[in-house]
């Protein structure tokens, strides 16, 4: 038996999310297991659930906590984007092959997951079901869209404008798959406040464009005069 599959033998039995994580962490192990194993952002949403759309934006939103190439939080933001509309219009998750096809780093995912399901195991001992309206089927189209909005934020490749709007988004999501709506509003808040630091630094990015912009228009007229 695998470490994730004994490690969710112990888990409580009204902390789901911390089952689920449990169970896809025990099948990307035999996914590792395998001869040339390899996993896809498309494969990676096979072993998460066609229909599991908060789970697969947690894990997108704790990829984005992890350091990447160039572009990589502008594909998790339009992964995010995807899964938010595939959320809003209750249909399984699918990906462009532009996003899809990408590849990524098995190791590194298998870290993340033992990461998550320590992390999960430890947030279950406060995480319970409270305002749990906020997680009914009827209240996810307005997660969704504030989801959408969030990976629409997570596209400026601004170094730590992320961070916020990511964490923010993953707490949200725990808050779903644990019916805990105390989670959603401090992750509500959470990801505000980035989202208010990311315009911060955009008006900045403009302010001093601007400025640089006039002082060399300034001294091209001067040294044409």
């Amino acid at each position: 038996m695998s470490n994730a599959s004994s490690a969710s033998a112990d888990l409580p039995p009204d902390s789901p999310l911390a089952g689920i994580v449990a169970d896809v962490l025990a099948r990307l192990h035999e996914v590792a297991d395998q001869p040339d194993a390899k996993i896809t952002c498309n494969s990676l949403i096979e072993l998460l659930g066609g229909k599991s759309h908060a789970l697969a934006i947690l894990v997108f939103s704790l990829l984005n906590l992890l350091p990447g190439p160039p572009g990589y939080s502008v594909v998790i933001g339009l992964a995010i984007m995807a899964f938010s509309v595939m959320m809003m219009a209750d249909r399984p998750i699918r990906l462009w092959s532009f996003v899809g096809d990408r590849r990524l780093p098995l190791g590194l995912m298998l870290k993340l997951l033992e990461f998550l399901a320590r992390f999960t195991r430890i947030i279950s001992r406060f995480s319970k079901a409270r305002f749990t309206w906020m997680a009914s089927r009827g209240f996810l189209p307005f997660v969704a869209v504030f989801a959408f909005l969030l990976g629409g934020a997570m596209l400026f490749p601004i170094p730590f404008t992320n961070t916020l709007p990511s964490l923010g988004l993953a707490i949200i999501c725990v808050g779903i798959l644990n019916k805990d709506g105390v989670a959603m509003m401090l992750g509500t808040v959470i990801a505000l406040i980035g989202v208010v630091l990311l315009y911060v630094c955009l008006w900045l990015i403009f302010v001093v464009g601007l400025a640089v912009g006039e002082a060399v228009v300034d001294e091209v007229d001067d040294l044409l005069h």
